[in-house]
């Protein structure tokens, strides 16, 4: 609990409670939405359906076909139907109030034209239904037998969730059996386990799979007084995070690849110039299998797969138009993981966002996952400030979809595991919900919420014995004991059967036994029997001590952000020419580590999408006073003149990396007063320069690269790295508006605050192991008001005067790797001081 001192009085958990009943405030908009049909916007910062304003969304992922009750057939429906009421009534006791999951197309479609949406298919004759699990019209009822009215379905046709005869996906068996040549192809022309996005046949297919699933379960849930809210269209489609190099091949895309460079370069002879070929005709022109000396050309290559995934998604969005599904009866949504592997595919905000008649895929929301792998040092976090930029980048692009601003956004999958071999701590769930809840994700689903049965998990191992048979049974390695095999056999064993059959990593489906285990683990909150396990408690005491009291507060609310903008740009996801310089790293990782630097001077930046925000954004300085920018040799032309039109306007830029917009900028105004920027301690590289009101500040390192990753608990030097912004920031004269009183060392906070911003809710963190104490301060806090200030999840509350709050502050103490979220509210009587005679 925070410390008292002489001016603060400790109010009773009773108070606190009258205190967060008072906050439940109906919103002053008045709505004139259409009550015959069914209403999902979003507008004044809040979700509204049916004209009613709406709390904050807090759920979890519940498959119901995982929860089976066992592997095979015939369990019995009493059992199944036992294990969904269970996971519902946690799901109630944590006071969740919304509901997502998948509809897999391979468990439901059996066979070609085949359906089982009851659970009452008896396939294999023996008078039993199969699986009464595939009963998804009760599993609905449930749902409001429960209580529980927002459901977010996600019918795919990808679904990924380690699911299936391939290990992801849920496209079904009998579709690959038919269709063969339906997979994406490698860059040596084997089959790989991704179906392809252009395939007519899987589109063809996809079709009738969402057209049978709408009408046979959704169509009567969709409309006014309905419960479904929102339909996912696929699921992080992204080719499975693998490098561009990877995919797609085949001749299909090879084809709508030539006629994606002939739409852009119109004639060989630019393409031959810009690319360094000397091709002579489009249909010889061929994509690159490596990252080459050509850079425009991997840059195209990059273009065009980001391109596919644009036009695959309009497809799947456009399958619901045609069913008659549109906005607003229910919103749609795209959910991505924001990341990639090497040469991969970052997921693009224009693209996901696209909402231009005939374009339309769907608003952008998060998933989620900042702890992945486990180190020796067993770090609380790999990507300590991913939670922070993904949900701030998401709700900065979601406006583009939207057409205004508006402060919401969604969380399908947020961390509710790993798996084993990799610790996930409480205190990393909890810094992990408390941040993505204190930047404004508005409706948050844990995934995954339970453990529980996989689907088809052995397919690939049988389909790889014959194979194995055959080479280990050769002189070579017939004396040998499986578990002596060397990596000679495997090498052989994968080209064979990534030549025969499939491209695949066979020591790992030998070894598994299959592509997953038969149950999945995830170190859930539920096991696989439905029941609570320990990361269930923080579960449930956000959903007591925060979702329910403080919900509609949270439902409304926005963050309070700082006059400094990050620029970021989907355009530059693609190979950068900067020796040392990767643009997926630097636009996710070094991004996030940058916010994080900020962060630990008190600044809560806004990010600022090139391209998809307004641009008058940048030149407003009561939104934008200083703006910063990361250069890695892709900056336009446009956006030069634009940070020049900042600086003009009285504005600060501040430019990273790479130094050429900056020299350009400097260029253009030769009277510009420069000197070298002295950033001791840490000895930066880099200039200052005064240009009429404004001033052009370039640094050549980029100081906040470990700030995201593993080593973030361990830097000692924070406080130095923070003191080049510190100095920035006063000299541009930016104070934040909540900040640690002395800044941050590891540690930073962030807030939100009500529609007239005199409430706020601020988050505070800590990587440090021996943990971090230190005041807060709101500096904006009403220096006439009296204030209570409660720490949620402890339940106790402090009084303090607007002078104490904004001058002094109160104290926060964090333990090892600690967080903690505090509401403050004003009071209507001012506290009596303790008499100084």
């Amino acid at each position: 609990m925070p410390k008292l001192n002489a001016n603060s009085v400790l109010l009773s958990k009773g108070l606190t409670l009258c205190l967060s009943l008072a906050i439940m405030m109906p919103s002053a908009f008045a709505s004139t939405t259409d009550h015959s049909k069914k209403s999902v916007q979003i507008h004044s910062d809040q979700l509204w359906i049916d004209g009613q304003a709406q709390p904050q969304l807090y759920g979890a992922e519940l498959q119901y076909f995982r929860l089976r009750g066992g592997q095979g057939r015939n369990i019995p429906r009493s059992q199944v139907i036992a294990l969904w009421n269970q996971a519902l009534d946690r799901m109630v006791e944590a006071k969740m109030n919304a509901i997502g999951f998948y509809i897999p197309w391979d468990f439901h479609e059996y066979a070609e034209g085949q359906f089982d949406f009851n659970g009452t298919v008896d396939e294999d004759g023996d008078g039993n239904a199969d699986y009464p699990s595939r009963d998804v019209n009760t599993f609905f009822k449930l749902i409001a037998e429960h209580g529980i009215k927002h459901i977010l379905v996600r019918p795919g046709p990808y679904i990924n969730a380690e699911w299936g005869f391939l290990g992801f996906g849920a496209i079904p068996l009998w579709f690959h059996e038919k269709y063969p040549n339906s997979h994406a192809r490698n860059s040596k022309g084997q089959k790989t386990t991704l179906f392809s996005y252009l395939d007519a046949d899987f589109l063809r297919h996809s079709e009738i799979w969402l057209q049978t699933v709408y009408h046979q379960v959704l169509k009567s849930r969709i409309g006014a007084g309905k419960p479904i809210s929102f339909i996912q269209v696929d699921n992080e489609t992204n080719f499975m995070w693998q490098s561009i190099y990877n995919h797609d091949y085949g001749p299909n895309a090879v084809q709508q690849y030539q006629t994606f460079l002939k739409d852009n370069y119109l004639n060989l002879t630019n393409l031959n110039a810009n690319h360094g070929r000397q091709w002579k005709s489009w249909n010889e022109i061929l994509p690159p299998v490596e990252r080459g000396p050509h850079l425009a050309e991997d840059q195209d290559w990059y273009r065009f797969q980001d391109f596919s995934l644009f036009s695959y998604l309009k497809k799947i969005r456009k399958v619901w138009t045609n069913l008659g599904v549109n906005e607003p009866e229910v919103l749609f949504i795209l959910a991505e993981s924001y990341n990639a592997t090497e040469n991969g595919l970052l997921p693009n905000y224009k693209f996901r966002n696209s909402k231009e008649p005939g374009q339309e895929t769907g608003m952008m929301t998060v998933n989620l996952y900042p702890k992945t792998y486990e180190t020796p040092e067993e770090p609380l976090l790999n990507l300590p400030f991913k939670a922070d930029h993904d949900v701030k980048a998401a709700d900065a692009a979601t406006d583009s979809y939207l057409g205004r601003r508006e402060a919401w956004v969604m969380g399908p999958e947020i961390q509710g595991g790993w798996w084993r071999g990799t610790g996930v701590t409480t205190e990393a769930r909890q810094q992990t919900y408390l941040t993505t809840i204190g930047h404004g994700l508005k409706a948050l689903f844990i995934y995954y919420f339970h453990e529980g049965d996989n689907w088809q998990p052995h397919w690939m191992k049988t389909a790889i014995l014959p194979y194995y048979n055959s080479l280990k049974n050769s002189d070579r390695f017939q004396a040998v004991l499986e578990k002596d095999l060397p990596d000679a056999f495997w090498r052989d064993l994968d080209a064979e059967v990534a030549n025969r059959f499939m491209a695949v990593n066979t020591r790992d489906i030998w070894r598994n036994n299959g592509t997953q285990s038969e149950t999945l683990y995830f170190d859930a909150p539920l096991g696989p029997d439905a029941k609570p396990r320990a990361p269930y408690q923080l579960i449930k005491d956000i959903g007591q001590k925060i979702i329910a009291p403080y919900g509609d507060f949270l439902g409304q609310a926005h963050e309070l952000e700082d006059p400094v903008c990050l620029i970021k740009d989907s355009d530059a996801h693609v190979p950068s020419s900067l020796p040392g310089v990767n643009s997926r790293v630097v636009q996710s990782d070094w991004m996030a580590g940058l916010l994080g630097l900020l962060m630990h001077s008190g600044i809560n930046p806004r990010i600022h999408h090139w391209n998809l925000n307004p641009t008058a954004d940048l030149l407003d300085s009561k939104k934008c006073k200083l703006v910063i920018h990361q250069d890695t040799g892709l900056t336009t032309a446009e956006l030069s003149a634009t940070l020049l039109k900042v600086i003009e306007g009285g504005g600060a830029v501040l430019s990273l990396i790479n130094p050429v917009t900056a020299n350009i900028i400097r260029g253009l105004k030769p009277q510009a007063d420069c000197a070298a920027l002295p950033l001791a301690p840490m000895n930066v590289e880099g200039y200052r320069c005064q240009i009429g009101a404004g001033s052009l500040y370039y640094a050549k390192i980029p100081i906040y690269d470990v700030f995201n990753t593993d080593f973030y608990y361990q830097i000692h030097d924070a406080q130095e790295r923070r003191s080049v912004i510190d100095r920035i920031l006063s000299e541009v004269e930016i104070i934040p508006q909540v900040q640690f009183d002395g800044g941050g060392d590891r540690s930073v906070l962030f807030a939100r605050a009500s529609p007239d911003e005199k409430q706020i809710w601020v988050t505070a963190k800590t990587a440090k192991l021996d943990g971090f104490s230190a005041r807060i301060k709101w500096t904006r806090a009403d220096v006439g008001q009296n204030y209570a200030v409660t720490d949620v999840l402890v339940e106790t509350t402090i009084q303090l005067t607007g002078a104490q709050l904004a001058q002094v502050g109160f104290s926060c103490d964090l333990g090892k790797s600690g967080s903690k979220s505090y509401f403050i509210r004003p009071l209507i009587s001012r506290p009596k001081e303790k008499n100084s005679r």
